[in-house]
């Protein structure tokens, strides 16, 4: 690979949902943009989530975002020239005894104040939207319409096509290798095929984010934190395309196929970076210690050798799946939905997500050094918000102000 410019305004590293969206949408605006990905579009937890797009259930400070992110998906296809199975169909979340229901009722009013017509259905309104659902503990559920899915495998890919045919450089298999500045001002990117001079980096690099803000001084205390997903041969069944959050968390694609994830149990894999960060997350892990699950195995040898401090030892991450929740989760969908007798899993897979101590993103332009945005730590939440946290890159680059209010997702709150 040659390169035929070294000269950009902006470089995006990272080839996830958020670098291909800001990748569009600064090109639109004009500006000259190179994207860098040490392996490929997608390749990570852009293309290895389960698809959902939520607002509900999110905390209030990302609710103006993600309802703007929503009216961005719905518009998508038209946009690209070319489908990303969005669909609109809502979420669903079930409550299996009156304290869950409490629960979902508390969360009425907040979605009111931003217009969201989420409503607590009965047990007989669950069933008359899921006519094949049979949760014998089922005593209601909240549903949002809103919401919606869409499939990873094809939506930050689109982005990427789109961005190229507005001019965007997209080089991938290449590394970042360190982010230069001059007088406290980002001056390029260091790459294994050279060095790309330009006035603004944007790290949308996931969870490799920690490792090079670390190299600029700049704490970004995250966690690998692992997420399964298996999908089903087509069902018989008609599922409305909803995602259903429940016993297990579930979507229908548009072929009939189901997405099964496992949402009860966080799955960490030991590292290094556990020790370093690990009394940061000490109250998410008390909050949720009957749900998170710690790995001592080949990624804290991994990282104990420096293999993830070499960015193109590991050019795409591929955990393997947690298989006992996986299992876990088929039980508990059978056991809701028992006309299906027996499902099989055509395949199944695993990703990383950049996880913050506070589950909420960063999404910051920094003054120390100026020029470098950072867009990540998205916790488990980046395909459905990724769109639009691209576009406000884009607005701050392009015109150094956003009309959302990012000071909940300053990196200074880590400082």
């Amino acid at each position: 690979m040659a390169l035929k410019n070294d000269n950009y305004d902006v470089v995006i590293i990272g080839g996830g949902i958020v670098g291909t969206s800001a990748a569009y949408y600064l090109a639109k605006s004009g500006i000259r943009v190179a994207l860098v990905e040490k392996g490929r579009i997608a390749g990570e937890q852009s293309g290895r989530n389960w698809g959902a797009v939520r607002v509900q259930g999110r905390d209030r400070a990302e609710i103006p975002l993600m309802l703007e992110s929503i009216e961005i998906w719905k518009t998508l296809k038209l946009e690209l020239g070319e489908t990303v199975d969005w669909t609109q169909q809502g979420q669903m979340l079930m409550a299996y005894n009156q304290k869950q229901i409490a629960q979902l009722e508390a969360k009425v009013p907040t979605a009111q104040e931003f217009g969201i017509p989420s409503k607590i259905l009965t047990k007989a309104e669950v069933h008359q939207i899921l006519p094949h659902y049979h949760g014998k503990n089922c005593v209601g559920a909240l549903f949002n319409p809103l919401d919606g899915c869409a499939e990873p495998e094809k939506a930050a890919p689109a982005l990427a096509r789109g961005a190229r045919r507005h001019g965007v450089e997209i080089f991938e298999q290449c590394a970042v290798e360190n982010i230069e500045t001059t007088n406290g001002v980002v001056s390029g990117v260091e790459t294994e095929i050279g060095f790309l001079k330009c006035d603004s980096v944007v790290m949308a690099s996931g969870v490799w984010t920690s490792r090079l803000a670390k190299s600029l001084n700049i704490n970004h205390p995250s966690l690998w934190i692992k997420g399964s997903v298996a999908r089903t041969a087509p069902l018989s069944i008609e599922m409305r395309k909803l995602v259903v959050w429940g016993a297990t968390a579930y979507r229908q694609r548009s072929d009939g196929r189901v997405n099964i994830a496992v949402s009860e149990d966080g799955s960490h894999d030991l590292m290094l970076d556990s020790l370093r960060y690990g009394r940061k997350f000490l109250p998410l892990a008390r909050k949720n210690w009957r749900l998170l699950h710690f790995h001592l195995g080949r990624p804290f040898v991994q990282s104990l050798m420096g293999e993830f401090s070499n960015y193109t030892t590991h050019r795409t991450l591929d955990p393997r799946p947690d298989w006992r929740g996986l299992n876990k989760a088929k039980t508990k969908f059978l056991e809701e939905y028992p006309v299906l007798l027996d499902i099989k899993f055509e395949r199944a897979w695993a990703g990383y997500i950049d996880y913050m101590p506070d589950e909420l993103p960063v999404i910051d332009m920094r003054s120390n050094p100026s020029g470098l945005v950072i867009a990540a730590g998205l916790s488990g939440n980046g395909f459905g918000i990724g769109p639009i946290v691209g576009k406000t890159i884009s607005d701050l680059i392009v015109t150094g102000k956003t009309r959302h209010d990012l000071t909940p997702f300053s990196s200074k709150r880590f400082a």
